[in-house]
């Protein structure tokens, strides 16, 4: 059986009972969506009156899968226990596949997906739900992990399908009452309007109240914050940031390694912007000796940033910049580029290796759009850079200005966990 997406942006999908529950499979923004069954469940049967599945579990819950067509496709899963005990049964799981991998969020009473696609992005919205985040961060679980069910106790799922036009850099907007800014300097305050709910944190977390009205103080890196609304509860990641200057500081003093070429950039940046003295100088000067005998593009552009501070490196950083291009990867070359020891012109719209697009969507990919996200682990600084980089080379088109938007956020993020673990490498890239 078929079901439909209606309206002005239009997408079909044929329906099919799988071993494990029920699948849509289509060829637009959503290719494929998908309510997963774990063990002690029952073959699905089809559902004779609508497009979907009914299945039961062994300890006596029934479970129904259920999609209407319309201008947003719906999708509606209930567990209904039919026993006169209390049972715990494994959740249900959704999947979504599209062209490009999606952006997940699964916080409890607000979940979400969104599919970016050169058409323009798809998105899911969970309508009725405690969804919980899947194992491999393309999937939620309907409810948590393991649903507990009272005697004869019903729970229903409700998630909506919609198709937007544009292309792989729109989204569709978050949330109107998540705060404009998750992730600030350490002592600013991060705001939540929540005239009928509440909001709620650890101890590290200082609120202050007035009619609905939430501050709240993040300590330095990542927190979490416990919404609660009419729909239930919803987890929302906040943080606070030293400014770039102090990570770098503190990754230096942390992590000394002077045979690190990271470390060695990182020192030559602190020092060109300010930080020096003749020991870290003289340092420096002995670390840089050592890694040029065995050349790489972080060593290359310390040496090349340390003749600001004096050293007399800058034909070792060209021969060994030389010496590196002779069999770079992708990102030897960005590097390099960006600090003038590649025949690039990158401020004049050149672009040193690979196509622009591409390298420049997958790193905005890769930081998911700087999107909230139930994922655990922030981006990586390599990715970000890159990321901010295309935005730059998009200029202020309206292309560039969301790219750059997303990069920010990103950005953000990272450096709310670098705060806490600044790690050399992603240091170094943000450094750049």
């Amino acid at each position: 059986m078929s079901v439909e997406l209606t309206g002005s942006l239009q997408e079909s999908f044929e329906s099919a009972i799988t071993p494990t529950g029920l699948e849509l499979i289509g060829e637009g923004r959503l290719r494929r969506l998908a309510v997963e069954f774990g063990d002690g469940w029952g073959h699905p049967v089809p559902s004779q009156d609508a497009v979907g599945a009914d299945l039961e579990h062994e300890l006596g819950v029934v479970a129904q899968i259920r999609v209407r067509s319309g201008q947003r496709m719906r999708l509606e899963v209930t567990l209904e226990s039919i026993v006169d005990d209390m049972v715990t049964v494994p959740s249900p799981v959704l999947r979504a596949d599209g062209p490009r991998p999606g952006i997940w969020w699964a916080a409890g009473a607000s979940a979400e997906v969104a599919l970016p696609s050169s058409e323009g992005p798809g998105h899911l919205e969970q309508r009725r739900g405690l969804a919980s985040p899947g194992a491999d961060g393309q999937s939620a679980h309907l409810w948590e992990p393991d649903v507990v069910l009272r005697p004869r106790q019903l729970v229903s799922s409700a998630w909506t399908y919609q198709a937007h036009g544009g292309d792989l850099l729109d989204l569709p907007a978050e949330p109107t009452w998540l705060p404009w800014s998750r992730y600030v300097t350490v002592g600013d305050e991060v705001e939540f309007s929540a005239p009928d709910g509440n909001v709620m944190a650890g101890d590290d977390v200082t609120i202050h109240e007035t009619d609905g009205e939430f501050l709240l103080t993040p300590p330095a890196g990542l927190s979490s914050v416990y919404v609660w609304g009419a729909g239930g509860r919803t987890e929302v990641e906040i943080g606070a940031a030293y400014p770039l200057d102090a990570i770098r500081e503190d990754a230096l003093q942390r992590y000394v390694d002077f045979t690190d070429d990271h470390w060695c950039y990182l020192a030559a940046r602190q020092a060109v912007d300010g930080w020096s003295g003749d020991e870290l100088v003289d340092r420096l000067d002995r670390s840089l000796g050592e890694l040029l005998e065995r050349p790489t593009a972080w060593a290359a552009c310390a040496a090349h940033l340390a003749t600001g501070i004096g050293l007399p490196l800058e034909t070792e950083a060209r021969d060994a910049a030389t010496a590196v291009l002779a069999n770079p990867t992708a990102y030897d070359v960005i590097l390099l580029a960006v600090h003038g020891l590649a025949p690039v012109d990158l401020l004049g719209g050149g672009w040193p290796v690979g196509d622009f697009e591409q390298i420049g969507l997958d790193a905005i990919a890769a930081v998911e759009y700087g999107r909230i996200t139930t994922s655990d682990n922030p981006p990586r600084g390599r990715e970000v850079a890159i990321a901010k980089l295309f935005a730059a080379g998009l200029g202020e088109s309206e292309r560039g200005l969301r790219a750059a938007a997303y990069a920010q956020a990103a950005e953000n993020r990272l450096l709310c966990a670098l705060s806490m673990t600044p790690l050399l490498k992603d240091v170094a890239w943000l450094s750049l």
